[in-house]
């Protein structure tokens, strides 16, 4: 007999980064809900600016199959958003899943939201495919292959009282933009075979940020240096340099989902490259350390995370 439960790999979650530079969101990892079953062995996490790849081992401790259905919900995106928001079409055609070495071809569903004015979102995708909108134009802001005017067109004279209401008075009309959002998920069954260890790899270009660095001896820099956890050694690249003159790119990795396993993950490993010319800061301990001129690395034991990642890639040339 085949055991049942779910798990979800949360892909990608996290808030946008609110400036007026290029904006992005945080990616993630795994999040499970708790399976006395199956241990999480190991984790292989590599982070560059230009791809994710993460390498999970399960293993199945008891005398049977467990059937689970395997989630990758992609964070929500907004339908419009500056011409230099991070590049979402170029996570979704890279994203890729590998199960026991073998190709995943997992289902994709698509959900819809409309935001009220507490910050709040509800969840439209029902009412707008009502009124005839597809789910290619629903994944829209993830894609970015729609004709952005009529698809705004199209939600501005659905019918539905539902959208209708949670339009404001002076866009419950044919006029201007609507704000909306999206959400892509993944999904596939996956069998752990009793007693078996189970391999999943997933990897996809991330969300990356970016901006002109600024000055870092000015009063109101704190934030962002402790946001990064700069050291002396950072800083001191860096102090002396005007606001503006240093380009800065960033990326956010959310590790906590991790601790929603049953068990600590067994052994952590990080891996992170940056390119020749860049110099890097995050919030780690003392475990990362430098294996190579461009690639820093960090190894943990029994790893239960309580922080996720904020890393920036600061280029030391324009």
């Amino acid at each position: 007999m085949k055991q049942k439960s779910l798990i979800l790999l949360f892909l990608l979650a996290g808030a946008a980064h609110a400036n007026d530079s290029m904006g992005t969101v945080s990616t993630s990892g795994i999040k499970y809900l708790k399976n006395p079953h199956i241990d999480m062995q190991s984790e292989d996490l590599y982070i560059s600016e230009h791809q994710i790849r993460v390498h999970y081992r399960f293993k199945n401790t008891s005398s049977q199959d467990i059937t689970e259905t395997v989630l990758f919900p992609l964070p929500i995106v907004p339908a419009f958003t500056d011409s230099d928001f991070a590049d979402t079409k170029g996570l979704v055609d890279s994203f890729r899943i590998y199960a026991d070495g073998k190709p995943v071809r997992p289902q994709t569903h698509v959900r819809a939201y409309f935001e009220r004015s507490n910050g709040s979102l509800v969840d439209v995708t029902s009412d707008l495919k009502k009124c005839g909108l597809s789910d290619q134009e629903l994944m829209h802001p993830w894609t970015q292959n729609k004709d952005a005017e009529k698809l705004n067109k199209k939600i501005r004279t659905c019918s539905s009282p539902k959208i209708k209401s949670l339009l404001p008075a002076s866009e419950s009309n044919i006029v201007g933009w609507t704000s909306w959002s999206s959400q892509i998920i993944y999904s596939w069954k996956q069998t752990f075979k009793a007693g078996s260890v189970t391999e999943i790899k997933h990897q996809y270009t991330p969300l990356v940020g970016g901006s002109f660095l600024p000055s870092l001896k000015a009063k109101d820099s704190k934030a962002f240096i402790d946001e990064y956890c700069m050291d002396e050694n950072f800083l001191k690249n860096f102090k002396t340099v005007e606001g503006g003159s240093k380009v800065y790119h960033y990326l956010g990795y959310v590790l906590t989902t991790g601790a929603n396993w049953a068990k600590p993950i067994g052994k952590f490993t990080l891996t992170i490259d940056r390119e020749p010319n860049t110099v890097i800061s995050l919030c780690w301990d003392k475990s990362l350390r430098k294996v190579g001129p461009n690639r820093f690395q960090a190894v943990k034991e029994n790893f239960l995370p309580k922080k996720d990642l904020d890393i920036i890639f600061v280029y030391e040339k324009p």
